[in-house]
């Protein structure tokens, strides 16, 4: 059961009231030349929150960058998973561009909104 409460405010326009449904997010991750599965399980995906291909760091809905990175991925994995239930992608620099070090493990990862 969802539960909506809404708050009077003197002088206010309640026709100026904006909503924002939020459903879920999935998150993916795979490293260097593995195949990176994104799916939110029946539902398209909506959204690419966050992508980055290096040595980012967090987890799901808290990654961050750090100095090591390509390019940022995230319009290529609009246009290949908007849209769609579930994608996959390579987590190559031959896919993703070739990132700002070497020496280090490098791995994709994907938070999209559901």
């Amino acid at each position: 059961m969802n539960t909506l409460v809404l708050f009077e405010e003197f002088g206010g326009n309640p026709s100026l009231v904006n909503f924002q449904t939020v459903v879920g997010t999935a998150c993916g991750n795979a490293y260097e030349n593995k195949m990176m599965e994104l799916s939110c399980h029946g539902r398209p995906i909506s959204a690419i929150r966050f992508a980055s291909f290096g040595d980012p760091q967090g987890t799901c809905g808290s990654f961050y960058k750090r100095i090591c990175e390509a390019n940022d991925p995230t319009s290529l994995l609009e246009s290949e998973c908007v849209g769609k239930e579930s994608c996959s992608i390579e987590a190559s620099e031959d896919i993703l561009g070739p990132t700002t070090c070497s020496g280090i493990s490098k791995r994709l990862v994907v938070e999209a909104v559901c």
